[in-house]
């Protein structure tokens, strides 16, 4: 929103980080069942690179940004999933096929393992909360209740985030994460801070002034 000036970046940058895992999970674990992996099409830089391609022809036509904030939220998704790790499906086709994983259980695991986890929990409490508000400022007209569930998410993220920093550099790994191991606990860490950041910012110093009927 800071770079944009535009209020319809925070909601379609939203969407975008939610997409590929949204979209490749279901495929690589059922329709290509055959593949048994979950980051393959949408966690590639071709797509997200067309996804850019596709806001750029809206962007001159209809004058709509939507595309263009859709890739930047792929684009962060791929980043925190650390897809640097993992050339030959960031890069695809261009590093050969997908790898092929066979997970017995995918969704059944992945379920348990999020809803026993803390930190996901908190993340899924958040996002309710703040849908929920969205709604009702939509409902209501008082952005008001927007600009206070923004400011909840942030200071509820960047404290996380602070809180797995502070406790990855006394030399432990958290154990409330779904992912474990260094790199990718830094990432997490990193990321819930960044996000807490950019939710105070846009409640205290909003960008451009929203009203709800700005966010499409």
């Amino acid at each position: 929103m800071y770079l944009t000036k535009d209020c319809r970046a925070i909601l379609y940058c939203s969407i975008g980080s939610l997409l590929p895992d949204i979209i490749d999970k279901p495929v690589g674990h059922i329709i290509l069942s055959g593949i048994g992996y979950g980051r393959i099409f949408f966690h590639s830089l071709t797509v997200c690179a067309l996804v850019a391609l596709l806001g750029v022809i809206v962007l001159k036509k209809w004058h709509h940004p939507g595309f263009l904030f859709i890739a930047a939220g792929m684009l962060s998704h791929q980043l925190a999933d650390g897809m640097w790790n993992e050339l030959q499906s960031w890069f695809w086709p261009f590093f050969g096929e997908f790898p092929q994983r066979n997970i017995p259980n995918y969704f059944e695991n992945m379920f348990s393992l999020e809803f026993s986890s803390p930190s996901e929990l908190l993340v899924m409490a958040l996002g309710v909360i703040f849908f929920l508000c969205l709604v009702y400022a939509w409902w209501s007209g008082n952005n008001r209740i927007f600009i206070w569930a923004t400011a909840l998410v942030g200071v509820s993220l960047f404290a996380a985030g602070v809180f797995i920093l502070l406790w990855q550099l006394s030399g432990h790994f958290p154990g409330f994460l779904v992912y474990t191991g260094c790199l990718s606990s830094l990432i997490c860490a990193l990321s819930l801070i960044f996000g807490g950041v950019t939710f105070l910012l846009v409640s205290v110093f909003p960008p451009v002034r929203c009203e709800m009927k700005d966010f499409l």
